[in-house]
C-alpha cells in the first residue's frame, strides 16, 4: 500500500500570495534604490532595503517544503523545488512524537491549536510532518 501525501489548497494560496509580495517587494526596492538621489539619507531605501532582506530570509523556507510518498519499505521524503529524494527506511526511525502548536497572547491561547507529528532518526535529525501542509495527514 502506498499513500503519497497532497498539499492542502490553503498551502498554495498561502505560497502564491508570498511569491506574489516578494516578487512586488523585490521591484520596490529595486526601484527606490535606482531612482534615490542620496542614498544614505533616504529612510525609504533604509527601510526597502531591510524589507528587501527580510524577504529574502524569509524565502529561504521554500527551500523546506517537501513531499512525503509513505511506501511499505519505509518513507520517500521529495524537496519539492531541487527535487532532492530522501529515502528513509522504518527500521531508522527511533521514536515518534506529538507535538501542540498553539497560538498564544498574554491572555492565553488564541486558538485551540493542532498537532504536528515528529518522526526521529537514528542519526540525530528529525522529520516533522504538520496539517498544516498537508491534506491527508491523518492518513
Amino acid at each position: 500500500m502506498e499513500v503519497n501525501s497532497k498539499f492542502r489548497k490553503l498551502f498554495w494560496v498561502r505560497i502564491g500570495i508570498c511569491f506574489f509580495v516578494f516578487i512586488l517587494g523585490l521591484f520596490l526596492c529595486i526601484r527606490y534604490i535606482l531612482h534615490s538621489s542620496s542614498i544614505i539619507k533616504n529612510p525609504v531605501l533604509i527601510f526597502s532595503l531591510v524589507f528587501f532582506f527580510f524577504l529574502i530570509y524569509m524565502t529561504i523556507g521554500l527551500f523546506s517544503i517537501f513531499r512525503i510518498n509513505v511506501t511499505d519499505k519505509g518513507i520517500e521524503k521529495t524537496v519539492l523545488l531541487s527535487g532532492k529524494k530522501e529515502f528513509i527506511p522504518f527500521g531508522i526511525i527511533t521514536g515518534l512524537k506529538k507535538q501542540k502548536i498553539r497560538m498564544r497572547r498574554k491572555s492565553g491561547a488564541l486558538t485551540d491549536g493542532y498537532t504536528v507529528t515528529i518522526l526521529k532518526l537514528q542519526n540525530g535529525k528529525e522529520l516533522v510532518i504538520s496539517p498544516d501542509d498537508f491534506e491527508n495527514y491523518k492518513k
